[in-house]
């Protein structure tokens, strides 16, 4: 049995699992669908998760949108936090669920897919039964990981991305000649890779030299996210399926990526 790895340097930021379902919306002309009106199901669902989730030590209830503006369609309305803990976080709204993690309690994918169990659990069992919606339209599992100097050996953000990381561009003859200093060129690469065409699953990869939160440091950013965007069934067993077979594919590419430093992110076996 391969043994699980977790990483004393790991550069992970954020880690988020990320449901949808199908609402009624009014999508304006170039603006985001809204809610309008008082959705008495959606109320009783938001009365039946908040009280189950309280069971599982989510007891600080944060409302993200003020009374006097109109909901967003797959926007979070609702954030859920056990006490002064930033994460795990749990976010519920009009078609929108979301479980995030991340550092400093988050410690592996092992030890936090039983609290995405239990959160998914809360969400589907205290579904109203005359909600209209029975299905999710989007499953997905997203990984914003930063790679701070310290990770990037002290090496530009265009090195590090060439050389460790092992992503080259072919870029046009000439071009690099042109650059004052090759290593100061801010890079940003995106690919959207399909995985799965009977469940719709991509694979969206983007890396760049970027800013995050209030860093004053200008550093390299990795943003991996898989997704469904097929029909998955309203249950748990369904849901984790999707999300364990996304978590496998993320964690392989990554292992991958790192390959060429791995040492510096300092893996330890897991207990």
């Amino acid at each position: 049995m391969e043994q699980n790895i977790t990483y004393q340097k790991a550069p992970l930021v954020e880690l988020i699992v990320e449901l949808h379902w199908p609402v009624q919306a009014v999508g304006l002309a170039g603006g985001p669908p809204i809610i309008f009106g008082q959705d008495a199901v959606f109320d009783r669902w938001f009365q039946g998760l908040t009280s189950r989730l309280s069971t599982l030590g989510f007891h600080d209830l944060e409302r993200l949108v003020p009374h006097s503006m109109p909901a967003m369609a797959y926007q979070p309305l609702f954030r859920y936090r056990r006490s002064s803990d930033a994460f795990p976080v749990v976010q519920f709204g009009h078609g929108i669920f979301t479980v995030n993690a991340g550092p400093p309690t988050y410690q592996s994918w092992q030890s936090f897919r039983p609290q995405v169990e239990q959160a998914v659990s809360a969400l589907v069992e205290t579904r109203p039964p005359e909600a209209s919606a029975a299905t999710f339209s989007r499953v997905a599992l997203r990984y914003i990981d930063l790679f701070g100097e310290e990770l990037r050996a002290h090496r530009s953000n265009f090195a590090f991305i060439r050389d460790d990381l092992g992503i080259t561009l072919g870029l046009p003859a000439g071009l690099i000649e042109l650059a004052t200093d090759p290593d100061r060129i801010s890079p940003t690469i995106a690919l959207n890779v399909p995985i799965d065409d009977q469940d719709n699953a991509t694979l969206t990869f983007q890396v760049a030299a970027g800013r995050l939160g209030n860093r004053q440091t200008t550093d390299t950013v990795m943003d991996m996210t898989y997704a469904i965007a097929g029909t998955v069934p309203m249950a748990q067993s369904e849901v984790l399926e999707r999300i364990q077979a996304a978590y496998t594919v993320i964690h392989g590419w990554f292992d991958t990526l790192i390959a060429r430093f791995r040492e510096r992110l300092k893996p330890t076996p897991e207990a």
